[in-house]
């Protein structure tokens, strides 16, 4: 029996690893042993004999699922994304300044035939559950090589106080459903530089999306801004439940209002929870669609965009290129790629720490393997040479944040050394990360080897002075980097500001630090909280998926000054409370 993903975590050693726990887990002995009248996922929902009728999943030729990425020169190109569920041979992206798309000019789109696997659910569109046979040892019972089955339900009752639910402990088993699709991607070329366009995608014999816009980048040192938000993360259990896609649309929407006039967006990875689940990407997308179309989005992979829903397959190192249209240098995509674009003189490199599967380019599985790191050496010295002003590294698995995930995944840990001292040698100036749904931003850091310091840093103790009530660092030598917090609803505690025995007690794969260590370890950050006040903190890393508080950061680059704002949204969307959003930390960098 594979068990499908939930989310237990268990770590060896020093060096996690993440194992899943079955998704359908039981209440006693007698239930293990017998089956029950009641769904022993969810103890209050009584079983069904017979599976609930599956509804034909629905199909759609309004194209859907629509981003646009950079995808080359950003002053003269942009790269854009699709789905339908019948191939156009005559899909196109028709590109114009005029916001009636008067002489729009179209760019032929190439369709990619996809298999993507939809949840069955009823006619309501509530998901299907199994309920599994377990024995005495919770152990899966099987009959002729498949597991049996107590009974069936469906999500319908099942209301988001449930946290056991929420948080993926308790959920049945989800069989999916095949369905061909195809995924457009299109290119448009020859734009002008500094020229807002509006874009429609789509096909003459077929439907047309409603209008998006974006602005080409103009010249090196032009002010922009640009809106940073990571892991909305929404997982497929929760879509009826407590929706997590719904939270992510309204970060990006708050976002976008508070900054004005976003240039574009960074998205620093997990979109979603389960890659394979194709109606988490349907919501994500469809719910943020109206905020996504008004820039274009910079996307980063991130680990669960490469998910199979059982733990047991293989990763589908594919999937996540199918949703979007970007690079992928060395032709590499591997549950993602890595590529770079330049903004206004601003060098921005996408690092793909899903490059952690074991090869001959990287046998010591690490999340960046040699081939990406000579690429980003290479890169941002040509970057250097060309003369750039600053260096942005982005990328999903972090090396410093305030929860657990940097200084305990394998694949981190073994590139730990050799990442930060090649950030320092060339001279980045921030590094923007995801994957610890938690905020934190460090001082500028510099390089140390790991034989003088477990964190490979320390901090550059660079001047500072305030800019109307804003502290800006002067010419900095170290790299800032910054987390904030995540978009989705799914957030990890700030284990750190606890002291060590806490630390040892939620993650005891963190057993070797000390509180020397630890105080050293909080020395390095200027800012770091967990802004959710959850019970679940007292005795674990993470919440039940629940948090009604979301944060974003607002970057503004005035040729040799950038400018850094990261906002709170608080409000519980499932409750129809007012969201508000509030200023909770700031600083600068002036290379002035």
């Amino acid at each position: 029996m594979k068990k499908q993903r939930c989310y237990t975590s268990l770590s060896i050693g020093l060096l996690s690893l993440i194992v899943f726990a079955a998704c359908s887990r039981v209440d006693s002995a007698t239930e293990k042993a017998n089956g029950s009248k009641k769904s022993s996922s969810t103890s209050d929902i009584e079983l069904l004999e017979e599976k609930p009728e599956v509804a034909k999943v629905k199909r759609s030729n309004q194209p859907n699922r629509i981003v646009a990425n950079f995808n080359g020169d950003t002053k003269t190109e942009m790269g854009f994304n699709w789905y339908t569920t019948d191939k156009f041979d005559d899909a196109s992206v028709w590109v114009s300044t005029s916001k009636d798309m008067a002489d729009a000019q179209a760019f032929e789109a190439k369709a990619e035939r996809v298999t993507s696997r939809y949840g069955q659910r009823d006619k309501e569109g509530n998901f299907i559950y199994a309920d599994i046979k377990r024995d005495k040892e919770g152990e899966v019972v099987e009959k002729n090589g498949k597991a049996e089955i107590n009974g069936y339900y469906t999500d319908k009752e099942i209301t988001a106080d449930n946290k056991d639910w929420t948080s993926g402990d308790n959920i049945g088993s989800l069989d999916l459903e095949d369905v061909t699709e195809y995924s457009y991607k299109a290119k448009a070329s020859g734009l002008q530089p500094d020229t807002t366009y509006y874009y429609q995608v789509g096909s003459e014999k077929g439907d047309v999306s409603g209008t998006g816009t974006f602005t080409t980048s103009g010249e090196n040192g032009d002010e922009f801004k640009f809106v940073h938000y990571t892991d909305t993360q929404n997982a497929y259990w929760n879509e009826n439940v407590r929706n997590e896609a719904d939270f992510g649309a309204d970060t990006i929407k708050q976002a976008l209002e508070t900054a004005g006039d976003a240039n574009f967006v960074l998205h620093t990875g997990d979109i979603v929870e389960i890659a394979e689940v194709e109606d988490e990407w349907q919501d994500i997308y469809g719910k943020s669609e109206e905020f996504w179309m008004k820039q274009p989005l910079a996307m980063v992979p991130g680990n669960h965009d490469e998910y199979a829903l059982n733990e047991d397959d293989d990763l589908l190192t594919e999937i996540y290129n199918q949703h979007v249209n970007v690079p992928a240098e060395n032709n590499a995509k591997d549950g993602g790629s890595y590529y770079s674009y330049d903004y206004n003189g601003v060098h921005f490199v996408v690092a793909n720490t899903n490059d952690n599967k074991k090869s001959k380019d990287n046998p010591e599985e690490k999340a960046l393997g040699k081939k990406q790191m000579d690429w980003i050496e290479k890169d941002i010295k040509e970057a250097r040479s060309n003369g750039t002003n600053w260096v942005v590294m982005t990328y999903h698995k972090p090396l410093f944040s305030r929860s657990y995930h940097s200084l305990e995944d394998e694949d981190v840990q073994a590139v730990r050394e050799e990442f930060m001292e090649q950030i320092d040698e060339l001279d980045v100036d921030l590094a923007l990360q995801g994957h610890d749904h938690v905020s934190s931003r460090t001082e500028p850091l510099n390089y140390l080897p790991t034989n003088e310091s477990f964190s490979n840093a320390k901090i550059d103790e660079a001047d500072k002075i305030k800019k109307e009530g804003t502290e800006y660092y002067q010419s900095p030598e170290g790299t800032v980097f910054v987390l904030p917090n995540n978009g989705g609803t799914k957030a990890y505690d700030d284990i750190y500001s606890k002291g060590v025995q806490h630390v040892h007690s939620v993650r005891p794969e963190l057993d070797w630090l000390t509180q020397n260590d630890i105080d050293y370890w909080n020395s390095l950050f200027a800012y770091g909280t967990q802004p959710q006040n959850s019970t679940e903190f007292d005795d674990s890393h993470e919440n039940a998926r629940d948090s009604s508080t979301q944060n974003f950061a607002v970057y503004d680059v005035k040729n040799d000054e950038l400018g850094v704002k990261i906002y709170q949204i608080n409000g519980d969307l499932a409750k129809d409370e007012n969201r508000e959003v509030e200023l909770v930390h700031e600083f600068g960098i002036d290379k002035n």
